[in-house]
């Protein structure tokens, strides 16, 4: 009935060409209008896994409490000294703040009005009592700087007021080593006109125990587009164009890094995107080099072209049709079409090739290619939808689409217009007949060996493929995203100096508590694990023992009030900057003589720059004043700001830090930090594994971070699981209930799981890891690699031999040539996820042809006797 009514679509089509091409042409003329005014991309990476899982709806819940922690942009403002770095900072915040239609809350983090003030009340008793001592003891440093805080005045400063302090023995000139050496540095980078900056914070380094960094944060929630393929990019321009306009490169000398989970997102998808319109054409290039030498014909490579570009723009608005926009995964359904598409246009043409240079007439060929190929290409595809639809039931989402979207397209466009347009194209054009029968006649000789050596070839395949399953227990699942993405994009360039250091929580952990009192007692029971090094909630941001640092802050304020608040002398002019450089370069020398030891060379090196600064250009002093002086007059005036905190309480924290940390229905977040292993790697995914599964067993509704990814990385090896294991049991089915014998379905499923074993092994010995993108390529194969196998059975049934030399063997290695092509070229992607997932296929393709084309043959054997009619 199946072969009966697809010829008499064959001979409908061919008899009525030119209506069927009519018709075709206005739907994929329909489709193709619906696809350009429907296409959309929803770039949500949260949509891809069903959220119904009970961690998905504890981010989800996080998320909701507070908006502003997901969908981030981190702004990594670095410059040659911190104080430059803060002021960036601080300047770019200003100006996003003002941009509301791109931006939702802009926040400065540590640079922020409420650390500046209060940061000393962070520090311990013990620290600020040692500052206490420090800055009494230079008090007349502070005067001097305080008072003339420019060129001439450090100049003067080290010609003068530095020379009683050593005549005296209060300072050694080894003691000012580190100051001469970053001095001289500063000055060598101002006169060959790089930009340059002398950190007194970092030189002082009392205030900031850890040591001064060179960077400062922007925390940005933008506004985002998911209509788009980089929902973020607009308010990445405008923070980009921020920058530019603020000039902080040419004023401080600044830079601005983007990442988080928006830049990073919007990376990827560009990743993705870039190149993608080259390597489409050098695939169809490709595809149509291999139908050539297929098909040996332009007509007919030109018939199963169109066929398939077609049912490509058909498919497309199909998926459109059944779940409204792609996603990032879905997407490339157009390249799974386009491989198993020609294949199946391979596999008619072939057989119309063989059955016209036979019978000479287009129509009557089509017919009897008809009664050949309409069970075994039903069965491809059937058994290839079938590898699709199995992700259906899966929590994965985003690869449930993909399998929707492609399943339909294998089974309700590809596979009906083989019979329908294809014939009707082929009709039209007229192709001529081949010179040659299609097949590999030179494999005659390993046709005969193969069968000769039948038994030990086939018990030695087995015994070498059994032999590797110990490897399997070495195969491991990357669950870390980050490797996925493109390490070269800026997003990544920017994270990757950061993520080492705890200072962006990418691998904290979150629970969220009925109450802030709640999530403190949760969090002193967290702090107590070995595997935990930091805990957090809104009441870490009130500093305990405040009466005793205030009382020692107030002292110490009424001490250095005077000299940090005098007014500071008037502007030198450059006659008065080039005598100070002098005075300054030839106390140093003096200085040098007079006391010879380890400050010796650090002298005699910045005085020789500071007789070359004096011999410079007025703009290298300039520059000069830029570098020194200007870092000194911002950390002067962070450090009396420092000087006069208030005592924080709960109820006076600022409400941008409290909606951080605490919800409007009085949830409050606790936030945890792991502790990194002495000699350990940061990221190391033993180390978060461990340090997961020790925060669950105290606080189990803790969520984010690594306790996410490991469990939408359970989901995706679930999904896979379920999705192999269905598309197994129903190709089964169909296989018993087309062949009615189990040893025919044996023979076709035995060869697709040992190629399937065959390509995890080989995934441990080529160090290939699963990840969350190239773990499709294993069902899928499922799929598309049964096809082959049923060509092969039903061929053999019908009482095929010499199999390798057939040309049943061209077109399946022709048609995996396709496949492969359009697979392989997802290898080339500038996107490590994309690239892992095209190398994954096209070895799990070239192992399931192996299965298909050596093994195959080899387990089937010579053809069974047909029962004699009695």
């Amino acid at each position: 009935m199946l072969t009966t009514a697809i010829c008499k679509t064959i001979d409908t089509s061919v008899r009525h060409s030119w209506l069927v091409i009519g018709v075709f042409v206005v739907l994929v003329a329909a489709s193709v209008v619906y696809v350009a005014r429907h296409f959309a991309i929803n770039t949500d990476v949260g949509t891809l896994i069903n959220p119904d899982a009970q961690w998905a709806r504890r981010d989800a819940m996080i998320s909701a409490a507070f908006p502003q922690r997901s969908d981030t942009t981190l702004v990594v403002v670095r410059a040659p000294a911190p104080e430059f770095a803060s002021q960036a900072a601080r300047e770019l915040a200003q100006r996003l703040r003002a941009q509301h239609a791109l931006f939702r809350s802009v926040g400065l983090g540590a640079d922020s009005d409420f650390f500046a003030r209060n940061g000393l009340l962070f520090l311990s008793v013990e620290q600020i009592a040692a500052l206490h001592q420090q800055l009494t003891d230079a008090r007349p440093l502070l005067n001097a700087l305080a008072h003339d805080p420019s060129l001439r005045g450090l100049s003067n400063l080290l010609a003068v007021t530095l020379l009683t302090p050593l005549q005296t023995g209060q300072l050694k000139l080894a003691d000012m080593a580190p100051l001469l050496d970053k001095t001289a540095d500063v000055v060598d980078t101002a006169l060959v006109g790089r930009p340059a900056a002398l950190s007194w914070t970092a030189l002082a380094n009392a205030a900031n125990p850890e040591g001064g960094g060179v960077h400062s944060l922007v925390e940005v929630v933008p506004v985002l587009r998911f209509d788009e393929l980089q929902p973020g990019a607009a308010s990445s321009d405008a923070i980009r164009a921020a920058a530019n306009e603020l000039r902080l490169g040419p004023r401080y000398g600044a830079t601005v890094g983007l990442t988080g989970s928006v830049p990073l997102s919007d990376d990827e998808f560009s990743s993705v995107q870039e190149g993608s319109t080259i390597s489409t054409a050098v695939t169809f290039a490709f595809v149509l080099l291999i139908l050539w030498l297929a098909l040996r014909s332009m007509k007919l490579v030109a018939a199963v072209f169109l066929t398939m570009l077609g049912g490509l723009a058909l498919t497309a608005a199909l998926g459109l049709l059944l779940v409204g926009s792609f996603n990032i995964i879905s997407v490339a359904f157009a390249m799974l079409f386009v491989g198993i598409g020609v294949d199946f246009g391979i596999q008619f043409g072939m057989r119309f090739r063989a059955r016209l240079l036979e019978i000479g007439d287009t129509h009557t060929a089509l017919l009897a290619v008809s009664r050949t190929i309409s069970l075994p290409l039903t069965l491809a595809a059937v058994a290839t939808a079938i590898g699709f639809f199995a992700f259906l039931p899966t929590a994965y989402r985003g690869v449930a689409e993909l399998g929707e979207i492609a399943g339909v397209g294998i089974l309700f466009v590809a596979f009906p217009t083989c019979f329908t347009i294809l014939p009707a194209l082929i009709k039209v054009l007229n192709p001529p007949g081949a010179s040659s029968m299609p097949g590999y006649r030179w494999l005659a000789p390993v046709d005969h060996t193969f069968q000769a050596h039948r038994k030990g070839l086939l018990y030695g395949t087995i015994a070498v493929v059994l032999a590797g399953v110990p490897l399997l227990w070495h195969l491991h699942f990357d669950f870390n995203p980050l490797h996925l993405k493109d390490p070269s994009s800026e997003s990544m360039k920017t994270l990757r100096p950061l993520a080492g250091t705890g200072e962006i929580g990418i691998d904290n952990v979150q629970v969220l508590a009925p109450t802030l009192a709640a999530a403190s007692a949760l969090g002193e029971r967290v702090a107590r694990l070995s595997e935990v090094s930091r805990v957090m909630t809104l009441a870490s941001f009130v500093p305990e023992r405040q009466d005793e640092k205030l009382a020692l802050i107030a002292t110490l304020a009424a001490a250095l009030d005077p000299a940090l608040a005098q007014p500071p002398a008037p502007a030198a002019g450059d006659s008065e900057r080039v005598s100070a450089l002098r005075s300054a370069a030839r106390a140093l020398r003096n200085a040098a003589l007079d006391y010879p030891g380890a400050g010796e060379a650090p002298a005699r090196r910045l005085a020789d720059n500071l007789t070359a600064l004096a011999k410079a250009p007025p703009q290298a002093r300039d520059r000069a004043e830029h570098a020194l002086a200007d870092p000194l007059r911002l950390s002067l005036a962070s450090l009396r700001k420092a000087l006069h905190p208030q005592r924080v309480t709960l109820d006076n924290v600022p409400p941008e830090l409290r909606r951080d940390w605490v919800a409007r229905d009085g949830r409050a977040l606790l936030d945890i930090a792991p502790r990194k292993a002495p000699g350990v790697a940061p990221g190391d995914d033993t180390q978060l594994r461990n340090f997961a599964d020790a925060v669950q067993r105290v606080a189990p509704g803790a969520t984010g971070g690594p306790i996410s990814v490991l469990n939408a990385a359970h989901v995706v090896v679930q999904a896979f699981i379920h999705a192999a294991l269905l598309a197994v049991l129903a190709i089964t089915v169909l296989l018993w209930i087309t062949f009615r014998r189990v040893d025919d379905v044996l023979l076709t499923m035995v060869p697709l799981l040992v190629s399937g074993l065959f390509t995890l092994e080989l995934c441990v010995l080529l160090n290939i890891k699963l990840n969350f993108a190239n773990i499709i390529a294993l069902p899928l194969l499922l799929g598309v690699g049964v096809a082959f196998k049923i060509y092969y059975v039903m061929a053999w049934r019908g009482g095929a031999t010499e199999l390798l030399q057939h040309g049943l063997t061209q077109a399946i290695i022709l048609s995996a040539a396709t496949t492969g092509t359009a697979f392989g070229s997802l290898w080339l992607s500038n996107h490590p996820g994309t690239a892992s997932m095209g190398k994954l296929l096209v070895l799990a393709l070239g192992c399931t042809l192996i299965g298909a084309v050596f093994f195959q043959p080899i387990l089937m054997g010579k053809p069974r006797a047909k029962p004699r009619s009695k």
